[in-house]
């Protein structure tokens, strides 16, 4: 049931069945099934996915339908599978949803009153196949992103671990607790709900900090801050941190300030900032990478502290100390890695311009307003 998508299977976990038990053929996916969850919550309950033999052998459970579509109207089952997906059937399909919000459930008879578009047969096989080509698109740049984020982390690993090093810039590496390289800060204090949302002051949002080792163009949030607040602004070139997590190793993972930042934005309550006051020692942006790689991770995991939510302390923070490289090779470092993450950010505007053009295809497609160029339309 879990493995049930918009659209495709999801495989990031599957169930096996155990040898002694017998499984009715009836219940193997053959290619091209559309199947229904019947039940999840309210707002996931309904989701429609096509096989198309993602695996060897595969069967449904009692809590998926297999949708049959009657020989004289289905000229390919892919498309009702993506008609199923259309937003219109999406909502239609939400509404004849009983249960609560935990616990919902789809029956058949509901299930059979829903309407939706039948083109002729030779259309829907052109739709399915169109939509399908985006498929492939969209999956070969989620394959490629999660490949390039790969090679990324390896050379982060290699170059902020000492792995891999410049002949001319080997001079040994003196350790250097943070405290000496530069200052901590807070986030705003003394906010209440009322604050936020408004206001003319803007602040780095916590999951910004969590998602990105450079914050170049941030989605901020807006807060109200008086002048008279003795509030922390951000800067350019800060290093910023958050303060606590659900785990250990998610705990101070780093973002630089990468962007202009003026004198009116702030940080959020959950993150603290690290200012360098020793420019000539340390690259920011180097700090924030190395705060993400496997070595630095493991510097702030054994400083969390915490039952269910692991905090840091700054004090703590401050105390690591560090074996930094000169500030050349440090610099080198940075423009690689810039490079690998530029070209990532440039495959996740790919990602999501292809993402666009599906929704926009389904809505043209799927209710009609478009129709495809049909060769042997006219024999049906």
């Amino acid at each position: 049931m879990g493995n049930i998508a918009r659209v495709n299977i999801d495989l990031s976990r599957i169930e096996y069945i155990p040898d002694s038990e017998s499984v009715s053929p009836l219940h193997r996916l053959r290619y091209g099934d559309v199947l229904f969850n019947t039940r999840n919550t309210l707002d996931l309950v309904g989701k429609v996915s096509i096989w198309r033999d993602e695996l060897p052998v595969a069967y449904y459970n009692s809590n998926i339908l297999k949708l049959e579509f009657k020989p004289e109207y289905c000229g390919d089952s892919r498309y009702f599978g993506y008609a199923l997906n259309s937003a219109e059937s999406i909502e239609a399909i939400r509404n004849l949803a009983t249960g609560t919000t935990s616990v919902a459930a789809v029956y058949t008879r509901d299930l059979l009153k829903l309407e939706i578009p039948v083109p002729s047969k030779f259309e829907q096989c052109a739709i399915a196949d169109a939509l399908e080509d985006v498929e492939r698109l969209i999956s070969s740049l989620v394959l490629l992103i999660s490949k390039k984020q790969a090679i990324k982390q390896g050379i982060m690993q290699r170059l902020l671990t000492r792995r891999v090093r410049r002949s001319d810039l080997s001079e040994p590496r003196e350790e250097t607790r943070l405290r000496d390289l530069g200052m901590v800060y807070g986030g705003l204090t003394g906010k209440r709900k009322g604050d936020f949302g408004q206001g003319v002051a803007a602040f780095v949002t916590f999951l910004d900090v969590v998602n990105n080792a450079r914050l170049m163009k941030p989605e901020l949030g807006r807060v109200r801050v008086h002048e008279s607040e003795p509030q922390h602004r951000v800067m350019r070139g800060d290093v910023l941190f958050n303060g606590s997590s659900e785990t250990p190793e998610e705990v101070a993972l780093a973002a630089v300030v990468d962007f202009d930042a003026g004198s009116n934005t702030y940080l959020n309550s959950f993150c603290f900032g690290y200012r360098i006051r020793r420019p000539d020692l340390v690259d920011p942006t180097f700090l924030a990478y190395f705060f993400r790689s496997g070595v630095g991770r493991a510097s702030v995991a054994s400083l969390a502290q915490g039952a269910t939510r692991y905090n840091i302390a700054k004090s703590k923070f401050l105390d690591l100390a560090l074996a930094l490289p000169c500030l050349e090779e440090q610099q080198g470092t940075v423009a690689v890695l810039n490079d690998s993450e530029e070209e990532i950010e440039f495959l996740r505007a790919r990602l999501a311009k292809a993402r666009e053009i599906k929704r926009g295809m389904m809505q043209e497609l799927l209710t009609g307003r478009t129709r495809l160029p049909v060769q042997g339309e006219s024999s049906e």
